[in-house]
C-alpha cells in the first residue's frame, strides 16, 4: 500500500511539473521537524507581466499535537529578503476533526499563502519556511512543499 501511495504521489508531482505549475517538496527525516531546521523551496519567476497564486502542501501524520501550524517565511531574491512573514493555517477543526484528505494515518493539508502576487523581477526565488510552533521539535510532520501557478 505505501509504494502504491508513493508511486501515486510521484505521477501526481509528474504531472503538476509538466504543466506551468511550478512545485517544491520537502521531505521530513523520521516525521520531525526540528525549530533550528529551516525549509528551503526554490521557484523561478520567467514573465513580470503575469501574477501568481502560491499555495503550501503539509502532509502529517495523526501524531501531528496541534490543531493548527504556525510558519514563519521570507522570500528571497538573490539572497536579499523581499518578504517576511508569519502565517498560521488549520489542521483541524474546534473539535479535534482532521481538515486535510487522507487514507490511514496521513493527511494532506493545502492552505493559500498569496493570491494574484506580483513578482517585479525574472529568475529564481526561495522560500525559507521554519515552523512557529511552542515545541521545538514537532512530531508527525511528514512533507512540506508549496505550488506556485499564473493566476487565472
Amino acid at each position: 500500500m505505501k509504494k502504491c501511495r508513493s508511486f501515486m504521489f510521484l505521477i501526481f508531482c509528474f504531472i503538476i511539473g509538466c504543466g506551468k505549475n511550478q512545485t517544491s517538496i520537502y521531505s521530513f527525516q523520521d516525521n520531525y521537524w526540528n525549530i533550528s531546521d529551516s525549509v528551503d523551496l526554490f521557484f523561478n519567476i520567467a514573465d513580470t507581466s503575469k501574477t501568481y497564486d502560491v499555495s503550501f502542501f503539509f502532509r502529517n501524520t495523526l501524531e501531528y499535537p496541534y490543531r493548527n501550524l504556525h510558519l514563519l517565511t521570507n522570500i528571497n531574491y538573490l539572497d536579499s529578503l523581499i518578504r517576511k512573514d508569519t502565517v498560521q493555517y488549520a489542521i483541524t477543526d474546534k473539535y479535534g476533526r482532521w481538515l486535510g484528505k487522507g487514507l490511514g494515518s496521513t493527511r494532506d493539508n493545502y492552505f493559500i499563502f498569496k493570491e494574484n502576487k506580483k513578482f517585479y523581477k525574472t529568475g529564481e526565488y526561495k522560500i525559507t519556511l521554519i515552523h512557529g510552533m511552542r515545541k521545538k521539535q514537532l512530531v508527525g510532520c511528514n512533507k512540506i512543499g508549496f505550488k506556485i501557478k499564473k493566476h487565472e
